[in-house]
């Protein structure tokens, strides 16, 4: 992790010179996944994000997003169209995927809670990159999410079991909440 104004690597266990509280830019920020399918092939896609907030204070983290589902892309329609349905993300009653954080540290793997078709489950998040230049914040996070506790078709139906969720946020200092 990196502080850019500072130009210092963040060493693990001490924590970093960001603080505030950060809005997230939907416009800038990418929410990407990959899983297998048919245990073979890795489809890969986005679904932007809707908002969003980080906020830290003394070298801990909290904040919550949304993730618009009800717009993932693949790249291939009929995909697309079945990824939405009943029998995944059921975006017609569930357009949004929920991602909360709660006074974790920043540095290592923390845990995280996404909610999907109203079901939540706890994941660990791990935080790549921190980087701030004046107000603007850059993080660069993964995790990898098992879909068994969420309410969709098994694996047996063609898509696996864990997908692998990349994150870059970019947000804009705000007035501290």
């Amino acid at each position: 992790m990196t502080d850019s104004s500072v130009g210092a690597p963040l060493e693990p266990g001490v924590s970093t010179p960001v603080h505030g509280t950060y809005a997230i830019d939907p416009d800038a920020s990418q929410f990407r996944f990959r899983a297998k399918a048919f245990t073979r092939l890795w489809v890969r896609g986005t679904m932007p994000i809707a908002e969003g907030w980080v906020q830290f204070t003394d070298g801990r983290v909290s904040g919550n997003g949304q993730i618009a589902a009800d717009r993932l892309t693949t790249g291939l329609a009929p995909r697309d169209w079945h990824l939405r349905s009943s029998h995944y993300l059921h975006t017609a009653r569930h357009p949004r995927i929920r991602v909360s954080v709660a006074d974790s540290p920043v540095v290592g793997p923390f845990e995280c809670t996404v909610v999907v078709r109203g079901v939540s489950s706890t994941v660990p998040l791990t935080v790549d990159a921190v980087e701030r230049d004046e107000d603007v914040l850059r993080v660069a996070a993964h995790l990898l999410l098992d879909r068994r506790p969420f309410p969709m078709l098994p694996p047996i139906a063609g898509v696996s079991r864990l997908v692998e969720i990349d994150l870059e946020l970019v947000a804009r200092r705000v007035a501290d909440r």
